[in-house]
């Protein structure tokens, strides 16, 4: 699998910090944002190349996951990463949302790492950015 850049945004910090770390016990590289504000800040200052995945809560203060979504993807356009939610949010409305604002993904907490592992592994990430959201 490829060494991946992932960033793991939650306003829980525990659950960032905990999350980061299996990114990088499973050989990825991995920063956290505690706020949608601050993964628009993140996605904004990286000089080099953007970050493959970016896996996100939706519900945050400041700035919600959706309205973070849009900002990256606004920012960045075809080079904006991939972008799953892992929310505690589960209608059938919190998915049609994540979906609009462009997720490929919308896991619910708590997942399983296995789940994480084979989702990473499935994506299709290469040096120039991420593939089309499946439809």
């Amino acid at each position: 699998m490829k060494k991946l850049r992932v960033l793991v945004v939650d306003d829980n910090r525990s659950a960032a910090e905990t999350l980061s770390l299996f990114f990088k016990l499973e050989g990825h590289d991995a920063e956290t944002a505690f706020d949608g504000e601050e993964a628009v800040a993140a996605v904004r200052t990286d000089s080099g190349c953007p970050f493959d995945v970016i896996v996100m809560d939706i519900g945050m203060p400041r700035l919600d996951g959706c309205e973070a979504a849009g900002r990256i993807r606004e920012h960045l356009g075809e080079r904006a990463p991939v972008l799953v939610a892992l929310t505690g949010w589960n209608t059938e409305e919190d998915i049609a949302r994540t979906r609009a604002a462009g997720f490929v993904e919308h896991l619910v907490k708590p997942v399983d790492p296995a789940t994480l592992r084979d989702l990473l592994a499935k994506l299709d990430v290469g040096d120039a950015g991420p593939s089309e959201p499946a439809g």
